[in-house]
Order: structure tokens, then sequence, then C-alpha cells
């Protein structure tokens, strides 16, 4: 096979037959430039084994001889994410996912490892750099900054780019809750928030915290819920949209989160009979919502909806949670009282029940002690 190989700074002593530094394999070869027509050497690197190496210098030969050789450049990891996300990505996405997504660039995947050169970056660099978020950061942060990176490594041994994808060797954070501890409230909790809502705050916002409750709704989905999605006569609310900030701009987004978030859950009478006292009261708006504004008329912004939540928290005396606890604290009472982990997941849009049966772990030994003693009283 035309070119030369080579391990670069191998510091293994002379009479060890086997490598053990972790030094990198190397492929020299010759191309000619199309514009003057002399032979220059190129090398290319960064294999693990010389297996590796020559697999690359296989495909380099080959696409020599059939005139699809393309040459590699050298851009660096950061100069390719920018331009993936910036001229790719951005065709493919919503608008806050692309925003997202330039801020996982800008904010974590530069400062670690913008600088290497793209075909260089290793496993073991990637490794360190998963290692280094974690530390600061939640296991799905971290999973969603490996997925973008997945994906547009991938995208890049397509063009050619890069021989191999090194992402593809490294094992993401799991995103697995079992062990984590979610904070909720007691039903005793609840009574108690919502008793001081009712006592002291605005009927719009007794409406939307006890449906929040009641119905395990992200905020995004409440804020961008539109009368048309109620069913007063049924008791039943459908999910169609979310609210979403983009470019600094808070619109409605037709898809919510996942298809599965595209759902419709049956609401407790209290709930429906709320809906109803507040569908006489609520003001005329241009986008139909349900909680609109109540000083722009259009829709609440997210930061709004959570001061306004804290604020009530504290007022009422029970334990602090973020106003997404109300979704955990939804699920939670349904499954500590029986109800089929099935259904809560179909109530949530949880695209799998391992998700639901993820998050919701630290409720499964009570409904097993209470399956056991069913069981007891059946069969003995």
């Amino acid at each position: 096979m035309a070119g030369t190989f080579r391990r670069r700074g191998c510091k293994c002593p002379p009479e060890r037959k086997r490598c053990t530094c972790g030094a990198k394999w190397y492929y020299r070869y010759d191309i000619t430039d199309p514009k003057t027509g002399k032979r220059k050497q190129k090398e290319i690197g960064g294999f693990r084994t010389k297996e590796e190496a020559q697999d690359a210098a296989t495909r380099i030969q080959s696409e020599l001889l059939n005139g699809t050789y393309v040459e590699l450049k050298k851009k660096t990891v950061g100069e390719y994410l920018l331009d993936y996300v910036e001229n790719t990505l951005k065709q493919e996405v919503a608008p806050n996912t692309y925003e997202q997504r330039l801020a996982f660039v800008e904010n974590h995947i530069k400062p670690h490892i913008g600088a290497i050169l793209l075909a260089e970056l290793t496993p073991q660099q990637i490794q360190k750099f998963y290692n280094d978020l974690r530390e600061k950061h939640s296991a799905g942060h971290v999973q969603n900054i490996g997925n973008l990176l997945n994906k547009a490594f991938n995208q890049a041994v397509r063009w050619n780019l890069i021989f191999r994808n090194p992402f593809s060797l490294v094992r993401k954070p799991s995103t697995s809750r079992k062990n984590t501890k979610i904070k909720v409230w007691t039903t005793e909790e609840q009574k108690q928030f919502l008793n001081f809502v009712a006592g002291s705050g605005p009927h719009w916002c007794y409406t939307m915290f006890l449906l929040a409750l009641t119905s395990g709704l992200r905020k995004g989905e409440l804020i961008g819920l539109q009368w048309g999605d109620v069913n007063t006569k049924d008791g039943m609310v459908t999910v169609k949209r979310t609210a979403v900030i983009a470019n600094k701009e808070l619109y409605l987004k037709d898809m919510p989160k996942t298809e599965s978030s595209i759902r419709s859950i049956q609401l407790p009478p209290q709930t429906v009979k709320e809906l109803k006292k507040w569908k006489v009261a609520c003001p005329t708006n241009p986008l139909n919502l349900v909680f609109p504004s109540p000083k722009t008329n259009g829709i609440l912004y997210p930061n709004s909806f959570d001061k306004r939540f804290d604020s009530f928290v504290k007022g009422a005396g029970v334990a602090k949670i973020s106003s997404h606890g109300t979704r955990h604290t939804f699920a939670t009472t349904l499954l500590a009282n029986g109800v089929n982990a099935k259904v809560v997941q179909e109530m949530l849009g949880h695209a799998t029940i391992k998700t639901t049966l993820d998050t919701y772990a630290h409720v499964l030994p009570n409904m097993q002690k209470d399956a056991a003693k069913q069981l007891s009283e059946v069969l003995f």
C-alpha cells in the first residue's frame, strides 16, 4: 500500500513489545496538487491502532484512484460546529432549538475542545470533556450536548471531513433518574397551597395552578393553552402547542416538546368547574389564551409565571419546589394512589413508559407493598 505508517510520540521503552502509553498512529501519503501539478505529502492521524490507520489509508488510496478524493481540511472542532449549527442545523430545527444548540457550542464545546483539530479529537479527550461537564451540569444536559456532537460528527464523516466519528466510541452519561430525589408536595401541602392562592390571589392564578396540579401540564403548555383546547362539557383539555422563547421573543409553537406531548387529559370536576367560571371572566385576547398576561393581554412570560408561583409558595408556607414540581407532584400523587403507570405516562405525554418509571422510581416501593397487601387479601 502506498504511504507509510508510524506511531507518533510513543514513550514506551524499546524492550516493551506492546505500546501502553496511548501513542496514536498516523498515515503519511502523497497527493498531486491540482493547481501546480507538484506532489506533496499529507498526513492524517489520531488513530488508536494501526488497523484503524490502515482502514483510512485504504479509503484514501481508493478515492485517489477513482478521482473522488477530497483533501481533509484542518478545521478545529469549534470552527466546524459553528458552521454546522449555523448553516445546516438551523434549517432543520425550530428557532428556540437552534438558539439552544448554538449556546451549547459557545458556552460548553468551544471552551473545552473547540481548539482541537477536527481530525485529531480522541475518545479520551471526549470522555474528559463529558466528565468535566458532568461536575457542573445534569446528566440530561450533558446528554443533549453529546447528541448534538454525535450528529454533527456523523455529518462530518459523510462530508469526508473526517474518517470516523470518535463520539460513537464514547458512552454519554446516563439520564436515569432512579437515584435522583424529586421534590414534590404531599396532598396536605397541595391543599394548603391552593387554599392560600384562592384566598389571596386573582381567580386566574388559582385556576391556573389548580389546572397545573390536576393535569400535569408543563409550564409552556399552560401558558400556550387556548380556549379551543378546553372542552368543559366533557371535562377534557387537549395539549397542542407550547410557549417558547427564541430571538428574545415569546411565541406559540404548534408542536409541543415531543409528538407524544400532543395528548388529551381528563380533568377532575372541580377543575372543570373553575375553568367554566374563569372562562366567563377571562378578558378577550387576540390569541384566545386561557391565561393571557394581565399586563399585555398577550402571552404570559414564563418568568412571570415562576415569580407568581414562588410568591404563593412562600405565602402558603409549604415546602419550596419549582413550578415544574407541580408536574412531578401530579404524577407522584397518581402513582401513589394506585393509578396505572401506563395511564400516568399518557397523561404526562412521556414518549415511553421507561421515562415515567425512571423518573418516579421513588414511588414504586410503596406501590409494590400495596400490591403485595392486595394479593394477600385475595389469596389468604
